[in-house]
């Protein structure tokens, strides 16, 4: 009857030990998974960050003027306080052209805005611009002359506008000249004389 209890005593134990070594075989395999599952996320993790640091990269081209774009033109005159503003389809050697392009290309100009639809260069001059107009009698029709900043008036054109017919007042005022400043409001007043 011993030896059975002792047989029972040794498989109890001996049992006991296996669970014990079991236990500590699956905790050991457990935590070298869990540091292999964490190795795997940090590398994971690296991984996705290099995506995004080459998709920042692709995504990072420089901005390029297209056929569609348009060129404006600024330009201020110290000596009137005018500014003429030009605008215009983009030139040819300017298509597909990088900020930096434009600038090397109007190097004496400023870059006021760039985009793929429209750059704005600014430039500032000194002296008058070239849009300070007068209107007078010359040889029966209106004229046009230009005056500089000195106030010396060159003639420019003819129009078709024959004085003859004009109503006294506004006879007078072609007689005295007629300041117009800017080629839009230059139309409107011979527009009124037509």
């Amino acid at each position: 009857m011993r030896k059975t209890w002792l047989i029972i005593l040794i498989a109890i134990l001996l049992l006991v030990a296996g669970i014990i070594l079991g236990i500590y075989v699956y905790q050991k395999n457990q935590s070298t998974q869990d540091s292999n599952l964490f190795q795997n996320q940090l590398a994971y993790q690296r991984q996705e960050q290099e995506n995004q640091e080459n998709v920042l990269t692709t995504v990072a081209m420089e901005e390029k003027t297209s056929p569609n774009s348009q060129l404006v033109e600024k330009q201020y005159f110290k000596g009137c306080d005018h500014i003429i503003k030009k605008v215009e389809d983009m030139p040819q050697n300017c298509i597909n052209c990088t900020k930096q392009e434009i600038a090397n290309q109007y190097s004496n100009w400023q870059i006021e805005k760039f985009s793929s639809e429209e750059v704005v260069l600014y430039q500032e001059q000194e002296g008058f611009c070239s849009e300070h107009y007068v209107v007078r009698e010359h040889n029966g029709v209106l004229s046009i002359y230009t005056i500089d900043e000195n106030g010396i008036e060159t003639w420019k054109e003819d129009t078709e506008i024959v004085t003859m017919y004009l109503p006294e007042i506004d006879l007078q005022r072609v007689k005295e000249g007629i300041k117009v400043i800017g080629e839009s409001k230059l139309r409107t007043v011979l527009e009124d004389f037509e």
